[in-house]
Formats: C-alpha cells, sequence, structure tokens
C-alpha cells in the first residue's frame, strides 16, 4: 500500500541508525568489571570514524578504561536528543564490539572537532583515542520500531575514498568559507555552524551543543565528486 503524507515518514531503520551514529556527541558505555564480571555504566563523549566507527578519548586512570585493558568487549547505547513524551518512543541504538587504541592522527582530529571542549586535557599522556570494531547492533526507533542491522548496515564503505579523507581539512576550510548563510543553509536552520566532519555519503555540522547532518543520496568518493553533491544538496535547500 502507498505511503499517505498522513501516515508520516517511511521508517527506515539504516538512515536513522546512521544518523545517530553521525551526529550523537555522548554515549553510555557499558564495559565488564576487571573485579566481579559485573557491567559497569559510565557515560562519554563520542565522535565518529570515516567509516562511523566510533571513536572515544578515554583516560587510562578511568575505571572503563583499566576494565577494557582486562577485557575489551563493550557496549555503546547513543541516543536522540531528549523531547517531550514517553522517553522509550526516542530512537535508539546500540553497538556492541571491542574498543581498541586508535593512533591514527586523523582519529583525534575527528573527535576534537565534534568535542571541542576536550582540547584542554586530549594532550595529557594518559588521554588516547579508542576505536570501537562492532560485532553486533540493536536499533530501536521507538514503540514497535525495533530493526534488526548488522555491522555492514550502519557502516561507511570507503572504497576508492583514500583522497577525500587526505584532503579533509581543506575541504572543510572551503565549506566554512563559504560563509554563515551558506552553513546555515545547509544545516537547515540559522546559527553559528561550522562544518567539522566529512565522510562519502555527506557532512557533519555543529554550532555549539548542536550537530547536523548532511546526507547525500548517493557516495560521494573523490573530492571533486563530494563538493559537487554538496552544492547539489544546497542548491535543493533553495530550490
Amino acid at each position: 500500500m502507498a505511503e499517505t503524507e498522513a501516515q508520516g515518514p517511511a521508517f527506515d531503520a539504516k538512515t536513522q541508525a546512521k544518523h545517530l551514529i553521525r551526529t550523537t556527541r555522548e554515549a553510555s558505555l557499558a564495559t565488564l568489571d576487571r573485579s566481579s564480571g559485573a557491567p559497569f555504566v559510565t557515560l562519554v563523549g563520542v565522535a565518529s570514524d570515516y567509516d562511523g566507527a566510533l571513536l572515544l578519548l578515554l583516560s587510562t586512570l578511568s575505571s572503563h578504561t583499566k576494565n577494557l585493558a582486562q577485557d575489551p568487549r563493550a557496549a555503546l547505547l547513543l541516543t536522540s536528543p531528549r523531547l517531550r513524551g514517553d522517553p522509550l518512543n526516542r530512537p535508539r541504538l546500540t553497538l556492541i564490539g571491542a574498543l581498541a587504541l586508535h593512533r591514527e592522527p586523523a582519529g583525534k582530529a575527528r573527535y576534537l572537532a565534534r568535542n571541542p571542549k576536550a582540547k584542554l586535557y586530549a594532550g595529557f599522556a594518559d588521554f588516547a583515542i579508542l576505536r570501537m570494531q562492532t560485532s553486533a547492533v540493536h536499533f530501536n526507533g521507538g514503540f514497535g520500531r525495533a530493526a534488526p542491522l548488522t555491522p555492514a548496515d550502519v557502516a561507511t564503505d570507503l572504497a576508492g575514498a583514500n583522497a577525500l579523507m587526505k584532503e579533509e581539512a581543506a575541504l572543510l576550510n572551503e565549506v566554512n568559507a563559504r560563509g554563515p548563510s551558506f552553513l546555515a543553509q545547509l544545516a537547515g536552520k540559522t546559527a553559528r555552524w561550522r562544518a567539522i566532519g566529512l565522510d562519502p555519503e555527506g557532512l557533519d555540522l555543529a554550532a555549539g551543543a548542536s550537530v547536523a547532518r548532511v546526507s547525500f543520496p548517493t557516495p560521494a568518493i573523490t573530492p571533486a565528486a563530494w563538493f559537487a553533491s554538496l552544492e547539489r544538496f544546497a542548491g535543493q535547500r533553495t530550490g
């Protein structure tokens, strides 16, 4: 049966799950307590790598990092922003896997672009970036909207995108140089937006604690194709 306007937008679990990965700035981290083996849950800041893998900046002095040193298995719960109504009707995503040290400089740069206040302590000797290797996924879009997804469903394919990732800083500078009006046009609302990260499937923007996502209909793996996709998106916003 064809969907009508009254029925609302179609439920697309994969798209909603990816949106949470790209826009969430905090998550609940569950590790296994090194002494008792019991679940241990805490709040952490997160960002996404180019392929959508979650990045965390953790201190070796924290209990959860000490737990991970004994057993790298963990789970991360991402939720949509708080709104009125029943909190259980909010979309949320659970990612299960293992956390390991991530020494690529781009990982720390992407984390700090998403969480700039972390620059105050990111350089301390006890802090490091960890990256989750996801092995299982559970998405719940609200009542009656749970959906089985695989790690591949929420990952971004990076095949052929090396040049795009290498040019990230230059492309973001070019986007930001277009000025506040262009950035607000991309975000869909007026604020002091800045481009903070890209990947073949789109662009991430931030304005204070607010985050917006530009999602392309099809991936763009070269710098030229990526910027052309962004221009088309902006044109559609004004069309």
